[in-house]
């Protein structure tokens, strides 16, 4: 859900304490930089999971490095990232829409971002029609359907309730599918990953839980009313909601509390092995813990990016990734399939049994065995994704500001 941006080159107009709407559409421009800035760590996630030769988990702290953590938890950022920004537009949409006009946008593309997961993205991932794996496009669907229902409420309410989730979705951790019998299925997709069955046969991998992320999304409406607020304003209450977080959730992983059902935070045997510990949080379905690290990390980005915009310093790197954050859909789908076949490509290159990337289900629950090169080539891939979608995004994102044709809203 996107928004236009304002360009105001007036500076005594820059603290004004509303939004100021153009035509059909607004944007905030530091909330594009932000989501640029996730659309390009979320490539490098997924040229890891193509490229990398480490066959284990990059996030478990006995067993992985400093190099291979950090690439992979940065990535951590993304998916909430995605899905506080989605609220947040909604909720300026609100601004422009009626209540019935938004529920019935917000239905209609979140059963489109659904479909397009068991689709378009799931056949990217292995260019085979196996089982559908649902992630972050279908939950962000799901969202938006719920979201359809709960920005009728008062904005408190949505808030508490958001609040309410987050903070204490952790209590079901006890209930397990396994457990339910006939309610297994159902459980998985409320708060816990693995596999939908059908008649005992599995039928799609499941990683994104629902709960949890219907809480973020409620918090992403509750933010919007922040980015709506004049930039020193919403400036300081981002880098406000940033360093509560952060601190809540130093103050959770230090005293071994509630709010992750994972391994406990444990001193190891060199300090960055325990700083791993620190941030090895679990995130399907993300725990109370993961939530305040990542989103806490996001609201200060968006602070300072927004400083920036607000200053306008660094406005080259600003504009990159203002491309991507325009056209965040258009880039996912796009990227999966430019991997993918690169690593296809690479791999029959390289006499490598490049089946194996035709095969279906196996991107997330295997690893090609003697397949895959160190972080810096898989570096080296991600830049190179980056830059050869560049121009058409920006060519999309153009399309866009010229035409108000109905479908690019769905794009």
């Amino acid at each position: 859900m996107t928004t236009a941006i304002q360009r105001d080159p007036k500076p005594a107009e820059a603290t004004e304490p509303r939004p100021r709407y153009s035509g059909r559409s607004y944007r905030v421009e530091s909330v594009d930089v932000l989501r640029g800035l996730l659309m390009i760590l979320m490539a490098l996630d997924h040229a890891r999971d193509y490229f990398s030769s480490a066959a284990i988990d990059p996030t478990d702290p006995a067993h992985s490095w400093p190099a291979l953590f950090i690439t992979r938890w940065v990535t951590h950022i993304c998916a909430p990232g995605f899905i506080l920004l989605a609220g947040a537009s909604v909720y300026l949409q609100r601004q422009r829409k009626s209540a019935a006009m938004l529920t019935r946008s917000l239905i209609l593309r979140g059963l489109w971002l659904i479909f397009l997961e068991i689709t378009v993205v799931s056949f990217g991932w292995s260019f085979g029609f196996g089982k559908p794996i649902l992630q972050v496009i279908w939950v962000i669907g799901v969202c938006m359907i719920a979201l359809a229902g709960l920005q009728w409420l008062p904005m408190p309410a949505v808030g508490l309730f958001g609040a309410i989730v987050i903070l204490g979705h952790n209590l079901l951790d006890p209930i397990h599918a396994s457990a339910l019998g006939n309610w297994s299925d159902a459980w998985y997709i409320l708060h816990e990953r693995g596999w939908l069955t059908f008649h005992a046969h599995p039928i799609a991998l499941y990683g994104y839980p629902v709960i949890p992320w219907i809480g973020v999304m409620a918090l992403g409406y509750c933010f919007g009313a922040v980015v709506t607020l004049a930039p020193e304003r919403r400036q300081r209450i981002s880098a406000l909601l940033g360093a509560v977080s952060l601190g809540a959730f130093a103050l959770l992983r230090l005293t071994h509390s509630y709010g992750d059902p994972g391994p406990d935070f444990e001193h190891l045997d060199t300090p960055a092995h325990t700083m791993m510990s620190l941030f090895s949080v679990q995130k399907y379905p993300p725990s109370l813990h993961y939530l305040l690290a990542t989103l806490g990390i996001v609201f200060l980005l968006f602070s300072i990016f927004d400083r920036a915009a607000e200053d306008a310093r660094t406005p080259r790197l600003r504009a990159f990734f203002d491309v991507y954050g325009r056209v965040p859909f258009f880039f996912y789908i796009l990227h999966i399939f430019l991997i993918h076949t690169l690593a296809l490509v690479v791999a029959a290159a390289t006499k490598a049994p490049w089946r194996f990337w035709i095969t279906p289900d196996v991107v997330f629950t295997s690893h090609l065995t003697g397949w895959g090169y160190s972080l810096p080539i898989v570096y080296v891939v991600c830049i190179a994704v980056v830059l050869v979608l560049y121009p058409a995004c920006a060519w999309f994102s153009h399309l866009k500001d010229r035409r108000r044709d109905w479908w690019l809203s769905y794009l």
